[in-house]
């Protein structure tokens, strides 16, 4: 499935009480895959022909911070970090990812998607404010260092 159709990405357990993602799409639907978040993302990327840790690099550059920062695949489409769940154990995944095109509505544990499907999560809006503050930089970061390599492209 294509990184324009879905919406957010959601860490649970399954029945096995193993980590897994839950995707939801634009037209309302979901599917599970067996994986984490971060191993989802990472296939995501890879089949883009995208280094996650590139990525993830030139993010934390930009941004001044390595934990928890919006993951940026082009200058529209740009993955916010929320906390779902509280960790079980130590480096248990309990964040998810929203995109950012979306949201429409922002409140204290609460998140409207343009979809009109609500997320219950446990990020206050402060931090969800703010990484939509860093979500814009790093859309202008990410058109700036673009142009650099337009000259590639151009016939």
């Amino acid at each position: 499935m294509l990184y324009l159709h879905f919406v957010a990405l959601i860490p649970f357990y399954d029945e096995r009480g193993q980590n897994s993602t839950c995707v939801l799409f634009k037209d309302g639907s979901k599917e599970y895959f067996s994986c984490s978040i971060k191993a989802y993302i990472t296939k995501l990327l890879y089949q883009l022909h995208l280094d996650p840790r590139a990525i993830r690099f030139w993010t934390s550059q930009v941004l001044g911070a390595k934990l928890n920062t919006p993951l940026i695949i082009d200058e529209t489409h740009i993955l916010l970090p929320v906390k779902f769940r509280k960790p079980v154990t130590k480096q248990d995944g309990c964040f998810g990812y929203v995109n950012n095109v979306f949201i429409q509505t922002l409140e204290d544990y609460c998140l409207t998607l343009s979809t009109g499907q609500t997320l219950a999560h446990l990020s206050t809006k402060s931090y969800l404010l703010k990484k939509q503050k860093d979500a814009a930089f790093l859309s202008y970061a990410y058109t700036d260092y673009k142009k650099q390599y337009e000259f590639m492209w151009k016939d």
